[in-house]
Parts: structure tokens; C-alpha cells; sequence
């Protein structure tokens, strides 16, 4: 399904990067490849923070986003995806998902989708137990959105 996904080299109207941790590609997965894009990943000029404590005291500085982190990154969420039973995505790639018109933003349409799934009782816990209430939470919102 990940290759399926159509490839674009800029954003598009009405599509919003997805999270870049394992939540984030469950929700594309759960999107199925009609409502998934993809870009090629850019982490230039990209920086994070670090935090180092010495002897009780934290001190902070911004790094660049090397390459050890990307892989870091990728190997996580392709962790958390194998812990649902769902593929590792390619890897080099930005993810984006189709914005139904009903919503004013990409964050609006994942605010939704998490609210949806905080009702669910008792919560699912592992990946795997999410993996069937995701899927039915996204397609009921792109059929009403």
C-alpha cells in the first residue's frame, strides 16, 4: 500500500504531513493510498534540541539533524508499525494525507481523529489493538467528511 501512494514534489492543497512518528503512519496507513501522498524527505537545515544533565543540572543546545537521527527516526516508527502488523514504509520519504473538505486544516482533521479515538472504552493499548479501531475511525471520517 505504501507504494501506491501518489509522489509529489511539493505540498498540495487540501493535504497535511503526517507526524513523523509511528502514530502519525498508522493514521496514513488507516487512510489507505487514495488519501496518501508522498515527498521526497528533506532534513536540510532541519536542527534539534539536545539536553545534556551534568552533576543535577540540564544544560540545552540545538544540533543539526544528522543522519544517525533520521535513521533513529525511521527505525521507530517502523517499530512501532511492525508492533500493529502493518508494513515499514519506504524509506527517504515525507508523508501527507488528504484533507476531507469538510475540515479547515490538517490539524482540525487530526484533532478529529483523535477525539474519536479517545472514546473508544476500555482504550486500546498496544499498536496492534489501535490498528482496527484507527482504521474504522478514519474511514467513517473521509465517508462524513
Amino acid at each position: 500500500m505504501w507504494a501506491d501512494a501518489i509522489v509529489v514534489e511539493k505540498g498540495l492543497d487540501r493535504w497535511a504531513v503526517l507526524d513523523e512518528n509511528g502514530w502519525g503512519a498508522m493514521i496514513g496507513w488507516a487512510a489507505d493510498a487514495d488519501n496518501l501522498a508522498r515527498r521526497p524527505v528533506s532534513d536540510e537545515g532541519r536542527t534539534v534540541m539536545v539536553i545534556v544533565e551534568r552533576a543535577g543540572v540540564p544544560a540545552s543546545s540545538e544540533e543539526s539533524f544528522s543522519p544517525a537521527d533520521r535513521v533513529f527516526v525511521d527505525d521507530s516508527i517502523d517499530e512501532y508499525l511492525a508492533q500493529a502488523g502493518i508494513p515499514p514504509r519506504p524509506r527517504g520519504w515525507t508523508w501527507l494525507i488528504r484533507v476531507p473538505a469538510g475540515y479547515s486544516s490538517g490539524q482540525d482533521f487530526f484533532d478529529s481523529i483523535n477525539e474519536e479515538l479517545n472514546t473508544f472504552e476500555p482504550a486500546p493499548v498496544r499498536p496492534s489493538e489501535w490498528l482496527p479501531v484507527m482504521l474504522e475511525t478514519v474511514a467513517r471520517l473521509y465517508r462524513n467528511g
